[in-house]
């Protein structure tokens, strides 16, 4: 954001007095860059996500037995009008 909306007049009284103009304000090669560097950051930011959430699925896969869809072998009873099986009630 800071790519398309600084301006030296606001930046100023925010304690940051050398930030440009950016792209909104005839910015400039240094809007295009700051721009670049934002992109960088999200595209970092989703692939750290992206292996997180990738390595956590196959953990749960590996140690946990995965994701079932076989609900008669796990003895869940199926309800009707499509809604989710629950798990049967023992002892009480």
């Amino acid at each position: 954001m800071i790519a398309f909306f600084a301006q030296t007049a606001f930046a100023t009284g925010s304690g940051f007095p050398s930030l440009p103009n950016r792209l909104l304000f005839g910015g400039g090669g240094g809007a295009v860059k700051q721009l670049g560097i934002e992109v960088l950051g999200i595209i970092v930011v989703m692939a750290v996500i992206f292996a997180i959430s990738y390595a956590i699925v196959w953990v749960i896969q590996n140690f946990a037995g995965g994701v079932r869809t076989d609900y008669a072998a796990a003895g869940l009873i199926p309800l009707s009008g499509g809604e989710a099986p629950v798990e049967p009630l023992t002892g009480a």
